[in-house]
């Protein structure tokens, strides 16, 4: 694809906007129908990354729910392993449960299938499986169950879908969340695995999965990080003094930097000017921006941009303990500012 063939996100039939009025709508309904007594102890629900619960005065539970969208279908053309695929899934929920400051602990899954084929031949699924027993272990949570559903007239033979479910549990004086973030803040990153589960509507029409087959392995289906050790990491390294230093999380999937502008603080607002961000990309990026003739305000707008996980911590905080983040492999990128934005190379994104 040349230059010039300029190629978006809505033009591959996913309509970010489309996708926000949506939520909107979800969150009108819940609120106007939902049991007031229930309602009293929701703390946080649709369109935070979890839905946070009050289950007493001392005791919180998040939920998380996601899929890995149509990165399966390069997976089942055995362009990648679904052991990665499993990975996937568990870290689209976990990582979005940690952004609330709640610790991942229980999962669930539902796998729907178009033939019973599958299941009989055993294998996909099975490394599937594996894999995902295996990611939750090593993540420190416990797989307690899912579904299978075999519906054959709604996938095609041999065709599956997924969706995973995460649990998490904290005191409400772990909360992390924009009403805790104050302009000045520093903005540290960790560095993504690739494009993660995210804008693969759009690379399907950019990369064939024959003459690009190599490529795509290489750079395109790196199993979607897992940030819960090193977000444990972190927060036992700042220890008792450092927990109110840590403001807010931000785990960066569809609609790129836009995640950092999801929700505003009451009564004010804020937005991030992110003049440390690298200024040579990985070379995944690169290729896609030359494949798809996309400026930075889309592409920024579309993928993590190589950064998955972002924190926000206190700058006095932050900066003495400099050296100890950079152990932690986190990256300095900018500051939190007081306009609802976000700025990044000569770019401001809305």
């Amino acid at each position: 694809m040349a230059a010039s063939d300029a190629s978006d996100y809505k033009s591959s039939g996913v309509d970010i906007d489309a996708a926000d009025s949506w939520v909107e709508r979800i969150s009108a309904r819940v609120t106007a129908r939902s049991s007031a007594e229930l309602a009293k102890r929701l703390v946080t629900g649709v369109g935070d990354y979890a839905s946070v619960y009050a289950l007493s005065d001392q005791q919180w539970v998040a939920t998380s729910c996601d899929g890995v969208g149509t990165k399966l279908l390069w997976t089942a053309a055995g362009l990648g392993r679904p052991e990665d695929l499993a990975q996937d899934l568990v870290a689209m929920n976990a990582n979005d449960v940690l952004c609330v400051g709640a610790r991942p602990t229980l999962f669930l899954d539902y796998l729907a299938v178009g033939s019973r084929r599958l299941l009989e031949e055993g294998a996909t699924l099975a490394r599937f499986i594996d894999g995902l027993v295996q990611v939750c272990a090593e993540s420190g949570q416990l797989l307690v169950g899912g579904e299978t559903a075999q519906m054959p007239d709604l996938y095609p033979d041999g065709g599956f879908d997924m969706a995973g479910f995460s649990v998490g549990f904290m005191s409400p004086s772990e909360r992390l969340g924009v009403e805790r973030v104050r302009p000045g803040a520093e903005v540290w990153g960790w560095a993504s695995n690739g494009p993660h589960s995210n804008g693969f509507s759009l690379l399907r029409k950019l990369f064939d999965t024959k003459a690009d087959a190599d490529f795509i392995r290489e750079h395109l289906m790196g199993a979607t990080k897992l940030y819960v050790r090193p977000f444990d990491e972190l927060r036992r390294a700042l220890g008792e003094a450092g927990r109110e230093a840590l403001q807010a999380a931000y785990h960066i999937t569809g609609s790129g930097l836009l995640n950092l502008l999801r929700a505003q603080p009451a009564g004010r607002q804020i937005g991030f000017d992110l003049s440390e961000w690298p200024s040579e990309d990985p070379l995944w990026i690169q290729v896609l921006a030359r494949r798809s003739g996309l400026g930075a305000k889309q592409l920024f707008s579309t993928f993590n941009m190589g950064w998955g996980f972002l924190v926000v911590l206190d700058p006095a905080f932050s900066q003495s303990r400099r050296s100890l983040l950079q152990s932690l492999e986190l990256k300095p990128l900018g500051r939190v500012i007081s306009e609802p934005e976000v700025r990044v190379r000569g770019v401001v994104l809305r």
